[in-house]
């Protein structure tokens, strides 16, 4: 059977680190990874017998991929501090590394805003890739939205991560201001353009075959692929993006059918998605502050 480290990133995650550490404790090794808490994550990390090392929060995709050059098997696992596995999947996991086909594994993830889990609305299966070789496997150096970038073949888990990631609406709207402006610098960072360019549409094909002849599926060659736009943002689309936001997640994504707790959460993605824009426009042309004209 393959030994699987697992790796975890904090910031005063006492509320949560707990359950999550539960739910990881057979695995051979854990490693914490905190960004100097001040509440008791290290402690409870330590009591767990985890390895735990201290570093000043630089991004989400620096951060991770620091922990990942801690661990010390070939496998590892990603989770959050606010995530745990399911029963289910733990016993998954253990069956599969056994004899693993794949070099990577997606996990469908179960997220909840206060008691409710939101079944549509974009929000489940949410399949994250936490499972992976390292040697063919690391995190996007990015801020925010890090993903798994791997060559490798990928599968997926049938059974759930639980993801407990707002405890109430107040939680989300204070958690907003920070994530919007971290998405605005992003933001920034991006090449935008009127439209795509050959070369660009080019090598998303030439990727999307790459992870076909791989022996991935149609839906996880195209969500591969589209990592090689990531560093694009298409100008004409961006005054409608709130609205698309809104749009793709409560009629295409059906968040109609989680009744009002859905029309919430895809009312404030939205709002999410606009305040991050407005942030990036007042960054782009320096808005923030005062200059006073004399008299």
């Amino acid at each position: 059977m393959e030994k699987v480290s697992v790796f975890i990133i904090t910031l005063n995650e006492e509320r949560n680190i707990k359950r999550c550490l539960e739910s990881v404790k057979w695995a051979d090794e854990v490693v914490v990874v905190d960004s100097f808490s001040k509440d008791k994550t290290v402690k409870i990390a330590k009591d767990f017998g985890c390895k735990v090392y201290q570093m000043e929060f630089t991004g989400f995709g620096p951060v991770k991929n620091f922990a990942l050059s801690k661990t010390k098997n070939l496998w590892v696992l990603n989770i959050d501090a606010d995530e745990f596995l399911s029963n289910g999947l733990i016993e998954e996991i253990k069956e599969t590394m056994r004899s693993p086909q794949f070099s990577g594994y997606y996990f469908p993830r179960k997220s909840y805003v206060g008691k409710r889990w939101l079944k549509y609305s974009g929000q489940y299966p949410s399949y994250q890739l936490r499972l992976f070789r390292k040697d063919i496997g690391k995190f996007e150096n990015v801020d925010l939205h890090e993903r798994v970038k791997t060559d490798g073949k990928v599968g997926h888990m049938k059974n759930d991560m639980m993801h407990y990631n707002y405890e109430s609406w107040s939680v989300f709207i204070q958690r907003m201001d920070r994530r919007t402006a971290m998405e605005a610098q992003e933001l920034l960072r991006k090449k935008h353009v009127w439209f795509y360019s050959r070369r660009e549409i080019k090598s998303f094909f030439s990727e999307f075959l790459k992870m076909r002849k791989n022996g991935n599926t149609i839906l996880n060659s195209v969500r591969l692929a589209k990592n090689v736009m990531r560093g694009y943002e298409l100008i004409p689309a961006i005054p409608f993006r709130p609205f698309c936001t809104f749009f793709r997640r409560y009629l295409l994504q059906q968040g109609f059918r989680d009744g009002m707790y859905g029309f919430i959460w895809c009312m404030f993605s939205s709002i999410h998605t606009f305040i991050a824009y407005a942030k990036y426009y007042e960054l782009k042309h320096k808005l923030a502050g005062f200059e006073w004209e004399p008299f």
